[in-house]
């Protein structure tokens, strides 16, 4: 039976969003959605097998007083292992969800996964500015009317005017206003494909590695028919390729092209049946830039199986 160490719970991306569903009453959001994908100590996905998850939330730093825990039992990953909650809608062990203060500190989760009989910590992370949407909610709740202001100036109609000019720049995610404030509205992006079927390739020959249709794809830019990300927005992004060499022949290589150029070797000289173990790379690009797994066929006449994937951390 596989074992899951400490690094065996691959994150692929964390969707912390609240879910408002106030309307004009500003009803507090239920809690908050997680998705993960659970992975074994070589990278294969945990599909369809049963685990247990809890939750802790943190006042202050990543190792202060949990003021807020639950545990999901019964908890069953998908055939791709991925698997998906709503933190504050597990069984409470400590605290209560709705009473957490999330304007008075910062805040951290804590995940540990329960496999076979034991607890492990996945690590923790800090809650950025989505989460405090449960916070922000708030403020639709109506208060006690106050005291009538004084009248105002009616002003010229003809000539006085509050238009103001906005700016928005969609390769630097950057919404000014005209004598103005700017500010940066990042986007989620995300994708994973695999590659279940080996396709033919003539020996001694570098070929793009192309995929499946995508089972994760957020936020756009990956192209699975031709198998070239293009990046839809500056930042800094990490990809994670993993890679079989089936049928005949040895001598293949594995690497990341930018730009269609070569950028760096994850593995060489791969002989036949040899399994590459997922490899992950950082990239800074610019958008537009694209990125493509390239294998080098060797003596072999097909490019082999393996995933590819990444996501914008930046």
């Amino acid at each position: 039976m596989k074992r899951v160490s400490s690094y065996a719970m691959a994150i692929l991306v964390v969707l912390v969003a609240a879910t408002l569903t106030a309307g004009a009453q500003g009803t507090v959001p239920a809690g908050i959605n997680y998705q993960a994908v659970a992975r074994d100590n070589s990278g294969n996905e945990l599909v369809s097998t049963p685990i247990e998850v809890r939750f802790s939330i943190r006042k202050e730093s990543p190792t202060g007083e949990i003021i807020y825990q639950e545990v999901f039992t019964n908890v069953t990953t998908s055939r791709y292992g991925v698997f998906s909650l709503m933190i504050g809608q597990g069984a409470p062990v400590l605290g209560t969800f709705g009473a957490i203060d999330w304007s008075t500190a910062n805040h951290y989760l804590t995940v540990e996964v329960k496999f076979e009989n034991l607890f492990m910590d996945m690590g923790t992370m800090q809650f950025m500015a989505v989460p405090y949407a449960l916070y922000a909610a708030k403020s639709l709740e109506r208060g006690p009317a106050g005291p009538p202001g004084p009248k105002g100036d009616p002003g010229d109609p003809a000539t006085d005017t509050d238009d103001q000019k906005l700016i928005y720049d969609q390769g630097t995610k950057l919404l000014s206003i005209e004598s103005g404030n700017t500010v940066r509205l990042d986007t989620i992006i995300a994708f994973r494909a695999r590659n279940l079927l080996s396709d033919i390739a003539p020996q001694i020959t570098n070929v793009i590695m192309t995929y499946d249709e995508p089972d994760l794809s957020i936020g756009g830019g990956f192209n699975a028919g031709t198998g070239v990300f293009t990046a839809p927005a500056d930042g800094i992004y990490t990809f994670n390729v993993s890679y079989f060499a089936d049928g005949n022949g040895g001598s293949r290589e594995v690497s990341i092209y930018v730009n269609s150029a070569p950028y760096e070797k994850l593995a060489v000289e791969i002989g036949s049946g040899t399994t590459m173990t997922v490899r992950s790379i950082t990239i800074r690009l610019s958008r537009g830039n694209t990125v493509s797994v390239n294998i080098y066929t060797g003596t072999a006449t097909q490019t082999g199986t393996g995933s590819f994937a990444g996501y914008k951390v930046g």
